[in-house]
């Protein structure tokens, strides 16, 4: 009987274990997530009201799309709240957070990139070139294609876009020549680094007096 009672007891320890670390999971992911939405309510406007301190409907409306977003895109919501921050620290209008999310979810996937680096690669490209985030969904393919159809891979010529950055407009080229000129370079065994000197210099003399 002692025995017996003893393994009832290591059994039902062992369930007690197995139940708390399975209620713990999900605790901990909703703590991290709302601490994540924490930060999020803190660069973007028109999640809190100023007057009551209340969160607000739009709160609420974005929270729920990034959750449903979590379905659709291979990242957990966590993750994508803090792309959003980040996001809303770039100056990103708050109606196009969770596009923007999604966008570089799917471009930190196609580019075999983190999603992070995805999102800052974007946020630089629509200050740098003043673009929409059509504008830079349609250079992501622009650079997909060439990582594709070339020897340069993708974070290397989004890598080369970055840092030339607004220089190609100066120098009267639009975003997916320079992307193209930095794939070009990349595919010939210039490292990114120095083909992106080198662009910047060749930009720096087409602008230069009258030249």
């Amino acid at each position: 009987i002692a025995s017996t009672r003893s393994q009832l007891l290591k059994t039902v320890g062992v369930a007690g274990a197995l139940g708390a670390a399975i209620y713990a999971g999900p605790v901990k992911a909703s703590m991290a997530f709302e601490s994540a939405m924490a930060d999020v309510v803190k660069v973007v406007d028109g999640l809190k009201d100023k007057s009551t301190g209340e969160l607000t409907e739009e709160y609420r409306k974005m929270k729920k799309e990034l959750i449903d977003l979590s379905t659709k895109v291979p990242m957990a919501a966590t993750e994508l709240t803090k792309i959003a921050a980040s996001a809303g620290q770039a100056g990103i209008a708050r109606q196009e957070i969770v596009r923007f999310a999604e966008d570089a979810a799917k471009m930190g996937v196609a580019f075999d990139t983190t999603a992070d680096q995805a999102g800052e690669w974007m946020a630089t490209w629509r200050t740098a070139f003043k673009m929409s985030q059509n504008e830079v969904v349609a250079l992501a393919d622009k650079i997909n294609y060439l990582s594709d159809t070339t020897n340069a891979k993708a974070p290397q010529i989004s890598s080369i876009v970055s840092k030339v950055g607004p220089l190609g407009e100066m120098a009267g080229l639009a975003s997916g020549e320079v992307a193209a000129l930095g794939a070009t370079l990349v595919a010939t065994g210039v490292q990114e680094d120095v083909a992106a000197t080198g662009i910047k210099k060749l930009m720096t003399t087409m602008t230069a007096g009258n030249a």
